[in-house]
C-alpha cells in the first residue's frame, strides 16, 4: 500500500512539471469550487475557528474570509507539487527574501537562531529555494509522514540548497549539540500547529479564543540566549511571494520560555490581523473546540 500511494505521488509531481503557473491557478479555481461548493471540505471547522478569533467581525465578514481562505489553501497545495518539480533556483524570482541583511552580523559574529514560521501563505516553498537566498545553513525541524517512502522523497526534497531537516522527535539531541557546531545555523520551527500530548506546550489566549503553542524552542532559546526571529511569508501576487525576517527579541535578550513563546504568539496574532485569510484554518487548534466536544 506504501508503494502504491508512492508512486500515485510521485506521478502527481511528475505531471506538475509541465503544469504551467497559468494553468496552475485556472486548475486551483476549479478546485477551489469542488472542495468549497461542493463538498464543504471542513467547512464547519473553518467557521467555527473564525468565530472563536474574530467575535467583533459580522457574519459576512468571516464569510469572505473564509472564501478568501479557500482560493489561498488550494493555490498552496498546486503550488507546493510545482514547487517539488522544478529548479529551485527558478523559484527564487517567486519567493524572494526581502531583507537577508537583518542576520549579517549574526553570522559574521558566527552566532546560531532560532527562527519561527508559521502555516502562513505558502510554508513549503521555503524549504526549496530560501536556504539559497541565506548565508546561515537552515535547519528544518519537521514531522514525519507516516508513509516512510515519501517521507524518505520529502525529506530529500527539502534538504540541499543550504537545508537540512531534523525530525521533531530528534530535536533534543539536536539542540543539546547545537553549540558545538562550527558553522551558524538557524532552527526553523513551524510553532503554530497543536502540540499533541507528549510535547511541551503553553496555553495562551489567541485571538478571541484559547490555543496551546509549542513551547520547546523556546525553552531552549532561553537557557542559550539566542536571538530569536520569525520567517513572515507575503503574498504580493498569485505564486508571488515576499519574505521578511523579523526580530522577535535579541541575543542575551534574557527573556523567560513563556515571554518568548507569548511574544511569538503576539507576532502570529499581528499577522493574522492583516491578512486573516492567509492562515491554515482547518484544524481544530483551539481549547474552546475542544471543551465543546467533550460535553
Amino acid at each position: 500500500m506504501h508503494r502504491l500511494s508512492y508512486i500515485g505521488f510521485r506521478l502527481v509531481v511528475g505531471l506538475f512539471k509541465f503544469i504551467p503557473f497559468p494553468l496552475l491557478y485556472r486548475l486551483s479555481d476549479i478546485l477551489r469550487f469542488i472542495l468549497k461548493d461542493i463538498f464543504g471540505y471542513r467547512r464547519s471547522v473553518i467557521d467555527q475557528n473564525l468565530a472563536y478569533c474574530f467575535p467583533e467581525k459580522t457574519q459576512v465578514e468571516r464569510a469572505t474570509i473564509a472564501n478568501n481562505f479557500y482560493k489561498n489553501f488550494v493555490d498552496i497545495i498546486l503550488e507546493s507539487f510545482k514547487g517539488l518539480a522544478i529548479h529551485p533556483e527558478k523559484l527564487i524570482p517567486r519567493f524572494k527574501l526581502r531583507n537577508p541583511e537583518i542576520l549579517a552580523k549574526a553570522y559574521t559574529a558566527n552566532e546560531h537562531l532560532i527562527t519561527y514560521s508559521q502555516h502562513y501563505n505558502n510554508w513549503e516553498w521555503g524549504p526549496i529555494c530560501l536556504g539559497l537566498q541565506m548565508e546561515h545553513h537552515i535547519v528544518g525541524i519537521v514531522k514525519l509522514i507516516a508513509n516512510p517512502l515519501i517521507n524518505n522523497y520529502m525529506i530529500n526534497g527539502r534538504s540541499g540548497n543550504n537545508v537540512s531537516v531534523v525530525p521533531s522527535r530528534e530535536t533534543g539531541k539536536y539542540l543539546q549539540g547545537l553549540h558545538n557546531k562550527s558553522n551558524p545555523e538557524a532552527l526553523v520551527f513551524i510553532a503554530d500547529q497543536r502540540p499533541s500530548g507528549k510535547e511541551r506546550f503553553l496555553e495562551l489566549p489567541f485571538l478571541g479564543g484559547t490555543a496551546r503553542f509549542h513551547h520547546g524552542a523556546a525553552i531552549y532559546a532561553a537557557q542559550a540566549d539566542l536571538a530569536i526571529y520569525s520567517i513572515d511569508i507575503h503574498r504580493v501576487g498569485r505564486g508571488r511571494y515576499e519574505i521578511e525576517i523579523v526580530q522577535l527579541a535579541k541575543k542575551d535578550a534574557g527573556l523567560t520560555s513563556e515571554q518568548i513563546t507569548t511574544r511569538y504568539k503576539e507576532h502570529l496574532e499581528k499577522l493574522l490581523r492583516q491578512s486573516p485569510e492567509s492562515w491554515l484554518w482547518t484544524h481544530k487548534r483551539f481549547k474552546q473546540y475542544l471543551d465543546y466536544k467533550k460535553k
